[in-house]
């Protein structure tokens, strides 16, 4: 009887051990993410202007230059394009790291979206041929 007492205080204790062993990983890993946020941001920038780059050249350009604004609908299928370019581009194992640093994929996912949108707004050639057909 005692032996099973003593079995079920080790067992109790190896759980609760187990427990708070898990517990400061999450806590290390979560506080990993704070010290190199620079870095990942940095990267996902990289990725994010590379995929800019190349929606912006294939389908906006020709509205910059026009100085044009294509309507909300097209401008929403570029954006959503825009987004899986970028997931597609950083790749499974970063999409899943920003995943967990955004909290979860649909905040992510509206982070990639608004940059597209700023971006977009904020077009310099199209600025250019507006200000060029204004004078």
């Amino acid at each position: 009887m005692e032996n099973i007492i003593f079995l079920y205080g080790v067992l109790g204790i190896s759980i609760l051990t187990l427990l708070i062993y898990m517990r400061n990983l999450s806590y290390k890993k979560r506080f990993n993410y704070v010290i190199r946020f620079k870095s990942y941001i940095s990267v996902l920038n990289y990725y994010l202007e590379k995929a800019y780059d190349i929606i912006h050249k294939d389908k906006l350009l020709i509205y910059s230059l026009e100085a044009t604004k294509p309507d909300e609908k097209m401008i929403q299928n570029h954006s959503k394009e825009f987004a899986i370019l970028v997931m597609s581009m950083i790749g499974p194992m970063l999409l899943k790291e920003f995943k967990y640093l955004y909290g979860d994929e649909s905040t992510f996912y509206f982070n990639l979206l608004e940059y597209f949108d700023n971006r977009f707004e904020d077009d310099e050639i199209r600025k250019t041929a507006l200000d060029n057909l204004a004078v």
